[in-house]
């Protein structure tokens, strides 16, 4: 695999040959850092750094495995307390022997539905309308993102019952042997790792990744486990073909539930989809060809426009339907009006700081505004957020229409507001990595990077000048992007996509 910095694709290819190995023991797939996940262990950023591992002492290592079976054991007992709960809330779907089922697999935002009582699907919108349409048989399968108290869980099973959401759940199908399972790999798997960490050698890298090893011990592995689990016996129930349309981002949960539904030799399809803007530094964003033969990969990998196509023999990479950018391809949507400056936060805590650090030292002429990430608790920045602004929650097509300029980082956000020309400024951190998501396209013209309050304030100068003088080459920078990052999501590129005849 190809990257821009060549010592990240040095990094991924050394992962990648660890990965070949370890994948033959199964548990090991449950890892996030063999399988090049971002995490606390931050192999990547200490890799750039150059910064050596700490030493390994006896009370970090035990409390690792304190943590580790306080944590999964814990984990183990709230998947029974839910499924029980489920049984009593009596939401299901029936498993009937259609020809084919369609496996929609995507995440539930927990604080979502029981703020709203409501799901409403923001990774795949429009396609279960388009499904009914085609009269497909289909279910969710449902990741929870947030809250994993079984309580919570009830009143969601309760709402999707009430709102006759078609749901299957592994609380639905896994058997108290699937649960002996579970707790038969919480003991195995810490011997899997030190077995495997025994195999590493001496070099840099290979201590990098020891440590890195060691710092993740105390994850929630257990999720990942019952997501295989869960595949497997939705395999074996399922008497049709399955056709499973899943959000890939290329981590251990999607990698078990792909090897747990291939379980069964009948017709599985898999297309992961990538719809969405990736930044090019993520690793784990790119499937490795030496994981194939463990089928974690899936058959198809649908990318979110041309721009991000990559190849893997022998997996088949296609455009496929931006379905969370509908609204990109309005011509309609930007007003006249530009009233405030509109800053996008991201997903990483310590890029957020940095921001709020120097938007706080500009001399903004014109109103602020905050937009967090949606998974972020923004109160605990309060202290920290500048007086001139203030915090929405809106959702970004609400308001790019009236924003004179964007400005963030570590996000896509910030592409979709320059693809209606709206100029951007990427603060970047001066000394701590970040995922870069801007494409080279429009730098200079329609966006470009800052580090400090000063290359901000000499940026927005350049971008009101380009707005007043020059507007048309902004937008017409705007559409170049637009092609390159995302796919209209028409009914004919669904079908084709998706192999919805």
């Amino acid at each position: 695999m190809k990257f821009k910095d060549p010592k990240i694709e040095n990094l991924y290819e050394h992962l990648s040959k660890i990965s070949k190995e370890a994948y033959k023991d199964p548990f090991l797939i449950s890892n996030i850092i063999i399988s090049k996940e971002e995490s606390k262990g931050r192999l990547l950023e200490n890799y750039l750094a150059e910064e050596n591992p700490p030493k390994i002492a006896l009370l970090f290592i035990f409390k690792k495995l304190l943590l580790y079976v306080i944590k999964n054991l814990v984990l183990w007992a709230f998947s029974i307390i839910t499924a029980i709960l489920h049984s009593i809330s009596r939401q299901k779907f029936s498993i009937k022997n259609e020809n084919e089922l369609v496996l929609v697999d995507t995440y539930f935002i927990i604080s979502n539905i029981l703020e709203t009582a409501d799901f409403k699907d923001i990774f795949f919108p429009n396609l279960t309308e388009y499904l009914t349409k085609r009269k497909k048989i289909f279910a969710y399968t449902p990741r929870w993102f947030g809250s994993k108290q079984p309580f919570d869980l009830f009143r969601i099973f309760r709402i999707i019952k009430e709102k006759q959401i078609p749901v299957l759940t592994q609380h639905q199908i896994l058997t108290s042997t699937d649960y002996l399972q579970a707790l038969k790999f919480l003991f195995l798997y810490p011997f899997s790792v030190f077995r495997f960490m025994k195999k590493l050698e001496s070099s840099y890298k290979d201590k990098l990744v020891r440590y890195a090893l060691w710092e993740v011990l105390d994850g929630a592995v257990m999720e990942n486990y019952l997501r295989f689990l869960f595949g497997q016996r939705l395999s074996s129930l399922a008497k049709g073909k399955i056709k499973c349309i899943s959000w890939y981002e290329n981590v251990s949960s999607e990698k078990n539930f792909y090897l747990g539904l291939r379980k069964q030799p009948k017709k599985i399809e898999i297309i992961g989809a990538q719809l969405f803007a990736k930044p090019h530094t993520l690793m784990n964003m790119f499937p490795d060809e030496k994981e194939i033969p463990f089928k974690v990969v899936p058959d198809k990998i649908l990318v979110n426009g041309g721009g991000y196509l990559f190849n893997l023999d022998p997996v088949h990479v296609d455009t496929g339907p931006s379905f969370r950018y509908k609204y990109l391809f309005d011509p309609e949507v930007i007003s006249s009006k530009r009233e405030f400056v509109l800053v996008i936060m991201p997903y990483w805590d310590h890029v957020t700081s940095h921001i709020l650090e120097v938007i706080k030292k500009v001399n903004w002429t014109a109103p602020i505004i905050i937009k967090f990430h949606p998974t972020t608790n923004w109160n605990k920045f309060k202290t920290r957020i500048p007086e001139n602004s203030t915090v929405t929650s809106k959702e970004l097509p609400l308001l790019l229409p009236k924003i004179s300029l964007a400005v963030g980082h570590s996000t896509g956000a910030l592409i979709e507001a320059a693809i209606f020309g709206i100029p951007s400024i990427n603060i970047q951190h001066p000394e701590k990595f970040s995922h870069e998501y801007m494409p080279d396209i429009g730098k200079g013209i329609l966006w470009d990077h800052a580090k400090d309050a000063n290359e901000v304030e000499v940026l927005i100068e350049k971008f009101q000048l380009a707005l007043k003088e020059n507007p048309s080459s902004l937008k017409e920078e705007g559409e170049k992007m637009r092609s390159f990052c995302f796919s209209e999501p028409t009914d004919e590129l669904i079908k084709s996509a998706f192999g919805l005849d």
